[in-house]
Order: structure tokens, then sequence, then C-alpha cells
């Protein structure tokens, strides 16, 4: 809550120990966070809601006090997501899907709304796109699109409508692209294809929220490559977080199934009766062998 002296605002982005704030007419504020937050361990985030008092006559002002986050992500470190569009290409780079699957799984985690998103069909024909989309798209909305010839980025741009959306997956997959082609007063550094290893490398260095005034949202600039962090999660609960799992109406015979041999298990026969991608079960069973075996996945 605002006093006297102070105004509300996001946090834009922060770079060596300032924050950058919007206010409500869109006036970027330079500020530090005040020592306590150190004290107590509390680092701002982009995407922060804060209230802050703006100096007059001084460098920069001060973050006095940030409202409780309805959610958050480490890597990148933002906060108060409202979706993430994890974004993959048809090829050059190849899909890596196991990233996907752990990314869908990062939002299920930190309650963001996951949508998924097919770049580059312009450098592969209709039948590779929708067998990709295939395996998500009875659970998750999927959009097929070409940044280069703006095939499909009508849907994107509605997406993000009055939402603070992350772009997730690999370098080079086109996220900044999309944004470019979508709003070209951007000019976002895309990312570059190494041309010996086939895969991207980083451009932004940071997270960055940056305010798309066209359509009142706000989409979160960051890394490639992002990476999941699951915390202290159990093996038993990552079926909870595939709506292949959670959504099968009838339980397995044990409720501690990890839905791997066991007998009585449904989610295999879903796996048999197609209800539940074949290849995207196998990648399931991967990231359940790693959470056991104490490996960041």
């Amino acid at each position: 809550m605002e006093e006297e002296g102070t105004i509300e605002g996001k946090i834009l982005k922060g770079i060596g120990g300032f924050y950058y704030i919007s206010d409500k007419d869109d006036v970027v504020h330079e500020c530090k966070a005040r020592g306590r937050f150190r004290k107590d361990k509390i680092v701002p985030l982009p995407g922060d809601n804060v209230v802050f008092s703006p100096q007059e006559g001084e460098k920069y002002g001060f973050i006095e006090e940030i409202t409780p986050r309805i959610n958050q992500l480490k890597r990148p470190q933002v906060a108060n997501i409202d979706q993430v569009i994890i974004t993959m290409a048809t090829r050059s780079p190849n899909p890596d899907l196991m990233l996907i699957d752990k990314l869908l799984l990062t939002a299920s985690i930190a309650d963001i709304a996951p949508v998924v998103c097919i770049n580059k069909i312009d450098l592969a024909n209709k039948k590779n796109a929708k067998e990709l989309a295939k395996q998500y798209s009875r659970e998750y909305p999927v959009h097929i699109v070409s940044a280069k010839s703006g095939k499909g980025l009508r849907s994107i741009y509605k997406v993000l409508r009055g939402k603070t959306t992350c772009f997730a997956g690999q370098s080079a997959v086109g996220k900044s692209s999309i944004l470019n082609a979508l709003f070209k007063e951007l000019e976002l550094e895309t990312g570059v294809l190494s041309k010996k290893t086939e895969r991207g490398k980083h451009t932004t260095r940071h997270a960055e929220l940056i305010k798309l005034n066209k359509v009142g949202g706000i989409v979160v600039d960051t890394p490639g490559f992002s990476l999941l962090d699951t915390g202290e999660i159990e093996p038993v609960d990552i079926g909870k977080h595939y709506p292949e799992i959670s959504n099968i109406s009838e339980p397995c015979k044990f409720s501690s199934c990890l839905h791997k041999s066991e007998p009585g298990c449904k989610v295999k026969e879903a796996v048999e009766s197609g209800e539940f991608s074949t290849e995207r079960y196998e990648r399931y069973l991967k990231i359940i062998d790693e959470v056991e075996k104490g490996r960041k996945i």
C-alpha cells in the first residue's frame, strides 16, 4: 500500500543491485533495495509488484515493500507469471522433447499456465509439425507458427493479451523472432545457431520484463536453455503434474503407484489405448528415474 512519498510499480529488470521499476504512467525509476531485504534474505525479482520511494536530487530511489508473489521461477529468476509459452522448432535446432516435458512440469509445479508453441514450420512439412503437436494437443493448447512467414502468429498475439508471459525453450528456436514479428518496435536480439553443433548460442543474459502496450500485456525476455528445478518433489508426486495421469478417473490399484511396472496401473492402460502418448510416457519414466537417483533434471 502506498504511503506518502511512495509509489507503486513493477520491477522490469535488475542489474548489479539496481532495479528498474515501471510506475502506472510507464515512467521507469532506478532504485536499490533497502538493507532489510538483504538481512531477511529477500531478493527482489523482475515481475515483483513493489512500493518504492523515488529520490529527488539523488541518483536512485529505494524499494520499500514487495507485495506477496503469486508464483516465482528460479531459472530464470522472475515472479508473478500468468503463463509460459514453451517453444520448440520443427528443426534447426531439432526439438528437445525431454526439455519440453521438463518445462511443462516446471510450469505445473509453479502453478503457471502452459502453452506449447511449435515454430519454424517453414522448415518442415505439415506432417512433421502435426506429429509433434499430437503428443501435446490432447492436454495443452498448441500453436503451430512460423515467425519467418507470419503463419499462425495471430493466435499467439491473442494469447499474449492482458497476460504476463514467459517464453521458454532452447536458444534459436525463435522465441525472440516471434516477438519481433508481432511487435516490430521491440527489435530483440535473436538467437544464433551454431553451424557446427546445431545448438543455439545464448543471447538474452538476464530476465527482463517488456511491456506490450498493443495488447496490454507483458512478456519476459529470458535466457535460452531454461532448465528444470523441481526442488524437493518426490517421484510419486510427479504424476500429479501430468494431465494425462491426473485426469484418469479411475485410480490405480496402489496409491503410491509410479506407473512403471506396478500391477493394476491405469496409466499403463491409457498408454496401451493411445490416450497417453507412448513417447511422452517413455520420457516420463526417464524423469522418474532421474528424480529417484537424486539428480538435477
